[in-house]
């Protein structure tokens, strides 16, 4: 049996519960689906999923506009899954969903809202999948939601602003921070958000962080570069190197740092999975992180009454997802026939704070481009798709044989196959596929995409007999 509702919202951070809390002052029926355990997304991940915040005052008041979205929602009634996965969107506004339980069943809407957020991007390097070496969100994950540190001490690096928001929160829990490899600069952070209008309150942000992470002893080692992680069976040490203006490793700065754990982050891709299997249409837009889902003014994708929040539409933070779900938000209740008073004033509002951020998510994109010179450079014994254990020289090896789109790649050697189905190895592959060729990102396809986007059990499946096919 298919179960039905007025407005389906696939994404349970920023985007998603603006665009509930919004959605539910008109009492319509609204069912919010997210893989995590608790709502809120990655900023506001926390213990238990309580309504605490942990002490300190970086994107505090983000993060309280955040949690006072939660604490509407339960007030309204609005039906949550947690630990919820979609597997697909299919014609007539019917998700494919596999509970909590495990079961699998169907929802059919009369609007759907795709706000699944972000995932972060990699820079292989030889070492990289070392236990002892974990993504900069990883770390967040353990602090927030276990009040782990991820070790008791901690080597941090990569590219934009993450690396530092880590090694804060890491030396603001007890933990010790060896250092900060920043692979960028902080000079070139600074001279790029200087172009951004009424930039004072970020950059003061950025400026209290690196303050503070001075005054607990933590070194940032601008303009440094992780050559290789090194171990028998776990990490041990990291080999690193200082890079010059032109991003080249200056030869015999090449130094070693002993080390038990290893955080890295190179910025963030947008999830468009959901909506790019379903049939939306999508745009390479470099400012905005690459392959992003095409959206109007109101954020309704090419698809008739499904729309597009947060980061799927582009990376820019928190402040820009909660903009874009009150948009969608309104914009869902003029189609469903109950707008809310004075609605064309509150998006034209809406509208001007959403291009601030959006300008703002073009610095922050820009800061976490790779060049394709460090990409051309990555070692060919690197491992590249983790899932199918492919190494660099595998992807060289069919590239030279004629294989030179991500779709042809992926049957040549099995990169993106796994697991994962290519949600780790999928960026970085297009990057080498751009950098190789000597061709733009914005020429190398966007994904393809089948369902179901998630990894299933087939027994799920069959027992849904009337499951879409």
């Amino acid at each position: 049996m298919i179960r039905t509702c007025d407005v389906a919202i696939v994404g349970a951070g920023f985007a998603g519960l603006a665009a509930a809390n919004v959605l539910a002052r008109k009492g319509l029926d609204i069912r919010v689906f997210d893989e995590n355990p608790h709502v809120g997304g990655q900023l506001l991940r926390r213990p238990g999923g309580s309504s605490h915040v942990p002490g300190g005052f970086e994107f505090d008041g983000i993060k309280q506009s955040g949690l006072r979205l939660i604490t509407q929602l339960a007030r309204c009634g609005v039906k949550v899954s947690s630990g919820t996965q979609v597997l697909g969107l299919f014609p007539g506004n019917t998700l494919l969903v596999e509970g909590g339980d495990g079961k699998v069943s169907e929802v059919s809407a009369r609007c759907v809202l795709c706000a699944a957020g972000a995932r972060e991007t990699y820079l292989p390097f030889k070492g990289w999948t070392l236990p002892g070496v974990i993504s900069t969100g990883s770390a967040q994950i353990l602090i927030k939601s276990s009040g782990m540190l991820p070790a008791k001490e901690t080597l941090v690096g990569g590219l934009g602003p993450l690396p530092f928001v880590l090694a804060r929160e890491i030396s603001r829990h007890g933990g010790k921070v060896l250092a900060v490899l920043d692979y960028a600069g902080v000079a070139v952070k600074i001279g790029l958000m200087k172009a951004l209008p009424r930039s004072l309150p970020k950059l003061l942000d950025g400026a209290s962080i690196i303050t503070l992470l001075t005054l607990s002893g933590v070194r940032v080692r601008p303009r440094v570069r992780i050559l290789q992680a090194r171990g028998k069976t776990r990490l041990e040490s990291v080999v690193a190197a200082r890079v010059g203006a032109d991003g080249q490793i200056i030869s015999g700065t090449e130094f070693s740092c002993k080390t038990e754990c290893l955080a890295v982050g190179f910025g963030f891709a947008p999830n468009i999975e959901l909506p790019l299997q379903a049939g939306c249409a999508v745009e390479h837009l470099p400012e905005r992180g690459g392959w992003v889902v095409r959206v109007g003014d109101l954020l309704e994708t090419s698809l008739e009454n499904v729309f597009a929040a947060g980061e799927v539409t582009g990376i820019a933070g928190a402040r820009k997802s909660m903009i874009e779900g009150r948009i969608a938000g309104l914009a869902i209740l003029e189609r469903l026939g109950c707008p809310v008073p004075d609605s064309p004033h509150l998006l034209q509002g809406l509208a001007r704070q959403r291009l601030e951020e959006l300008r703002y998510g073009a610095i922050l994109n820009r800061m976490c481009r790779l060049p394709s010179e460090w990409v051309k450079h990555i070692p060919d014994e690197t491992i590249i798709c983790r899932c199918e254990d492919i190494r660099m020289a595998d992807i060289r090896k069919a590239m030279a044989q004629g294989f030179l789109t991500p779709g042809a790649l992926r049957k040549a050697c099995r990169c993106g196959l796994g697991n994962c189905q290519g949600r780790i190895c999928s960026p970085i592959l297009r990057d080498i596929l751009a950098a190789e060729t000597n061709t733009g990102t914005d020429r190398i396809s966007a994904p393809s995409v089948r369902p179901p986007i998630k990894a299933v059990r087939l027994g799920a499946l069959a027992e849904n007999e009337e499951s879409v096919t």
